[in-house]
């Protein structure tokens, strides 16, 4: 029997599928569908490569789509339900998972499904219901740190933490601690709660005092600055990364750009070390939020449930309240506005509009502050829908009117992978760097990071240095949490 076109393209999707070639696996299938709108498999299973490229936007348009060709096919409602829960939309994901149980009753990965959502729904909803500001406050208080007994068996380095009335000192954190407790974590062990919960008051202290719109001059204090992609938890890459490119110092400047944490499971391992290094160099070292840094997004992608198995309930609470105090952007050498998503839903955004009328918000699900988390390029003119189905995609005629606007070369984000660890697009205005290589084990991607040098006849000059994946000890992402299993 011969195969029609369409089948055939169906197949060679499918290999690409299965060899991570998620971008390839969209190309097919897209070709299988143009050759028969009618099949259902094709939507289905092109929203499964989108949903492996965190396109759940694109995922849930395929899903829905391929339902109205077979209202009765279970894949297309377990992959829309998958979609939806990853952006948080967990009452609608319940919705078709019980249409899926109705098709099939027994179907376990949607029987599993249903039962994490249902059991995150009442979470959410409990905690909404008890929450205390004025807890929340007391987290950072002195007596956090006072009261807290050192673990009988921590092996890792010490440190002399000094409490005096409202006041926290940290005596002995110096390059020599920060390198040795790397290697304690590298050996598997863990930082003690004390010294944690210490590090994360005084890491808020800091950036409390840094606004959401930064601005540096790197020549002023650094010979070499480098801007991070996203590590995603990462920490051996992270470490391989310091290994090829330089460790952070008063000379060797860095910005990470967001989305330290979840995917990877040493989570804690980066931002602890992120921590360290930050409040051992705070004029060199910055930090801008990604859209991870945010509590619903911890709920999902394995944070919250990794802090929790490795150092309690209360040192989760203390990092969701840091996290609120990272800035949202920052500019350098007013040459380039970096910043974790992308541009903005209007076009004509001025500078002085960002400064005036940004802030830190909790979790940001609209505005500015939401744009700047969540936003992506797209290579059409204009504005397009979100593929992720949240905020919006901007074209190079965007980027171009911004960055004219603003005597800017450019922008600089992160926030999606690259094959090749970066991208330049929108006629060189618009940058994106990935740091996490082969990302969750899986995407084979390159990382790469950004080293900028300044002249002062020429400004901010951009040299790529590409990074590759390294051996890490046999543990999976999200290994912490039991939704990982689904993405």
């Amino acid at each position: 029997m011969t195969l029609s076109a369409a089948e055939e393209a169906k197949l060679r999707g499918n290999t690409a599928l299965k060899e991570h070639r998620f971008d390839d696996a969209i190309e097919h299938y897209t070709q299988a569908i143009e050759l028969d709108p009618s099949n259902a498999i094709f939507y289905a299973n092109r929203a499964q490569a989108e949903i492996k490229l965190e396109q759940y936007g694109a995922a849930i348009t395929d899903c829905t789509l391929s339902v109205e060709k077979d209202p009765s096919y279970v894949k297309a409602f377990y992959r829309r339900a998958v979609a939806k829960s990853s952006i948080l939309q967990h009452k609608d994901a319940l919705k078709d998972l019980d249409i899926v149980l109705k098709l099939k009753p027994n179907a376990s990965a949607s029987v599993k499904l249903q039962s994490e959502l249902k059991r995150m729904v009442r979470r959410l909803a409990f905690e909404k219901a008890i929450q205390d500001d004025d807890a929340d406050a007391e987290l950072f208080a002195v007596a956090t740190v006072r009261d807290v007994n050192m673990e009988a068996d921590y092996k890792g380095p010490s440190l002399d933490i000094q409490v005096n009335g409202d006041n926290i000192t940290l005596d002995g954190l110096n390059i020599e601690w920060v390198m040795s407790l790397i290697e304690h974590f590298k050996q598997g062990g863990k930082l003690a709660k004390r010294y944690l919960y210490a590090l994360i008051i005084k890491m808020d202290e800091l950036l409390s005092k840094e606004p959401a719109f930064k601005e540096l001059r790197t020549e002023l204090n650094t010979e070499t600055f480098t801007v991070v992609g996203d590590v995603h938890g990462q920490f051996y890459d992270l470490l391989n990364m310091f290994k090829l490119n330089g460790y952070p110092s008063l000379k060797h400047g860095y910005l990470f750009n967001g989305d330290f944490v979840d995917r990877g499971s040493w989570s804690c391992e980066v931002m602890i070390t992120l921590m360290c290094f930050k409040l051992l160099y705070p004029t060199t070292m910055h930090l801008n939020r990604g859209n991870h840094e945010t509590s619903d997004m911890n709920k999902m992608y394995g944070f919250e449930d990794e802090v929790k198995h490795k150092y309690g309930e209360k040192a989760h609470r203390m990092f969701q309240k840091m996290f609120v105090s990272l800035p949202l952007m920052t500019m350098i050498n007013k040459d380039y506005l970096v910043m974790h998503g992308g541009l903005f839903s209007k076009p004509d955004v001025t500078l002085d509009e960002l400064r005036n009328n940004v802030v830190k918000r909790t979790n940001p699900k609209d505005g500015f502050e939401m744009e700047l988390l969540w936003t992506d390029p797209q290579p059409e003119n204009g504005y397009g829908p979100s593929k992720r189905g949240i905020g919006v995609q901007f074209g190079p005629d965007i980027t171009e009117r911004f960055c004219s606007l603003n005597g800017l070369k450019g922008v600089i984000r992160s926030h999606e992978v690259r094959m090749g660890g970066y991208s330049v697009e929108h006629d060189g205005k618009c940058i994106t760097v990935f740091s996490a290589p082969n990302y969750c084990d899986s995407t084979g991607n390159e990382g790469a990071v950004i080293n900028m040098t300044y002249k002062e006849e020429t400004g901010t000059e951009l040299e790529f240095k590409k990074l590759r994946a390294v051996e890490h000890p046999p543990m999976k992402p999200m290994a912490y949490t039991s939704m990982g299993s689904h993405f």
